[in-house]
């Protein structure tokens, strides 16, 4: 593809090439080239350029002038920047051509385009005949992101609601656990939505729209809604150790990672976009003293207004062994109180579906009859749905229900442990929790417990069923069992291997 902005063009040249790269086949055999050979190879083409650049003909593009950047080299594309004019492009031409005879490598023109800005019809027809390649227009896409010279349009976004969706499509959620929806958010829908994060300051409606597509996934929808539930989303997306899953708040995660473009400018002065970025526009200042100007381009107007979000003491807290860190940024910008619980409902331990039933347990966030009934559903009964001895709320589901309270004495029996049987108590007896590995088992018990309990009211409000008592406790014992075995491998103290050899042994 070539390209051509401003009072340049730019020379792209794509093809094939072994390892995921596009790059460009020999003319005689046809084999693809192997990932270091292309390196060395563009290496040769760039002296090639610069020699040509010592020409009399040839002018620079007026913002590489600087630097005297004739090319850069992606993944899959070659990049080459010159004034737009007949002489400048001649002097591209034949030495391209010379760079084709000595390798027998040959560019894929059915891939190359010429891109123009700020040049008049006469000069770009001129060019066009010079060098044989249609003109490109913008957007062009270069992995999978539209790239523009002017300001991002709110249809250029469409292509991450697009991907997203198309991952929706292929899960059937209806048969996944909250625990792996949040797993297929965590591992693959944020690493679309950080993808395009990392790079651009999406519009405030597109970053609405993606919270909205994961909030239906977490939760369901029944169409033109999601399905109840207590956990506001403001609340899901904070940090663990704040309360929520972690997800990061669409607008204030895409700022900070944008923040690192700032770091880079004050601690990586090496790297090639930094060298451009004191060229053109910083010419020495600091960025915290530098005043726009109205002829900078828009991406870098973005970036200097992040300077209203974040203070240079900000940035500089987020640096940890010399690199920077989005996550301690984002971090530090939640001016709120951490959870005392949160290591112990995140217990690695613990089933991952057993640690969200806790942690909305923990919260109160559960569906109980009095939480469907405050929100003017309509039910046949208050009442508990096991026992139905006394309305059902959290506390009395886990603490007052007979059911509950016999499968929480045959547990602890088993354990040798015990926990408070109140809501209050409950709540502090998890915050102080010690940290070392039997108090993390013992954790796991106490969510396998919570998990089962709320797994036999469900059965008992939708299917009229309730299980016997022994066989929930065997439940909960098969899956500490499970997940204690785990961990007969591992190196432990005597008393860490008795109570991991007697949980494991049923």
């Amino acid at each position: 593809m070539v390209c051509l902005r401003g009072t340049s063009y730019v020379l792209m040249l794509n093809g094939r090439m072994q390892g995921g790269f596009r790059g460009v086949k020999s003319l005689h055999q046809g084999d693809p080239i192997s990932p270091l050979l292309f390196i060395l190879i563009m290496e040769y083409l760039t002296r090639l350029l610069q020699l040509g650049a010592q020409q009399q003909e040839f002018r620079y593009h007026p913002l590489c002038k600087g630097l005297k950047i004739i090319n850069l080299c992606f993944a899959d594309d070659l990049v080459i920047f010159c004034k737009a004019n007949s002489g400048s492009v001649q002097v591209v031409k034949q030495v391209f051509e010379d760079f084709c005879n000595s390798t027998d490598l040959k560019a894929n023109i059915s891939k190359s385009h010429v891109f123009f800005g700020g040049v008049s019809a006469a000069v770009k027809d001129q060019i066009i005949q010079i060098l044989q390649l249609d003109e490109g227009t913008f957007p062009l896409k270069y992995l999978g992101i539209p790239m523009r010279p002017t300001k991002w349009k709110m249809a250029d976004c469409g292509e991450i609601l697009k991907k997203i969706k198309l991952r929706l499509h292929t899960w059937a959620s209806r048969h996944l656990s909250y625990a792996g929806r949040i797993q297929l958010i965590t591992s693959v829908l944020l690493g679309l939505r950080n993808y395009w994060m990392n790079i651009f300051l999406l519009p405030q409606s597109i970053v609405k729209e993606v919270d909205k597509i994961f909030l239906w996934f977490l939760w369901g929808n029944n169409g033109t809604r999601s399905n109840f539930h207590l956990t506001p989303w403001s609340s899901v997306c904070l940090p663990k150790r704040f309360g929520g899953l972690g997800f990061g708040e669409g607008t204030k995660w895409n700022k900070a990672m944008l923040a690192k473009y700032i770091w880079a400018i004050n601690h990586q002065p090496e790297t090639l976009w930094v060298k451009w970025v004191n060229t053109v526009y910083l010419k020495g200042q600091s960025f915290w003293q530098y005043h726009l100007k109205a002829d900078t381009s828009w991406y870098w107007r973005k970036i200097c207004h992040l300077r209203d979000v974040f203070s240079q003491k900000d940035i500089d807290a987020a640096v940890r062994h010399g690199r920077f860190k989005v996550g301690l940024l984002y971090m530090n910008c939640i001016h709120q109180d951490p959870i005392k619980y949160h290591p112990s409902v995140w217990n690695r331990i613990s089933v991952p579906k057993h640690r969200f039933i806790t942690w909305q347990a923990v919260n109160g966030k559960l569906l109980t009859r009095d939480h469907l009934h405050r929100v003017l559903m309509q039910l046949n009964s208050l009442l508990c749905p096991v026992c139905e001895l006394a309305a059902e709320n959290h506390e009395h589901l886990f603490f007052y229900c007979n059911f509950s309270q016999q499968v929480v004495q045959q547990v602890q029996l088993w354990l040798g442990r015990t926990w408070p049987l109140k809501f209050n108590d409950w709540s502090r007896w998890i915050e102080n929790m010690r940290r070392d590995f039997i108090v993390a088992l013992v954790a796991a018990v106490f969510s396998t417990t919570i998990y089962y309990i709320w797994y036999n009211r469900n059965s008992c409000f939708v299917n009229h069923f309730s299980y016997r008592v022994n066989c929930i406790v065997d439940m909960i014992k098969k899956d500490v069992s499970y997940r204690s075995k785990c961990f007969t491998q591992r190196k432990l103290t005597g008393k860490e291997w008795i109570f991991v050899r007697k949980l494991s042994s049923v």
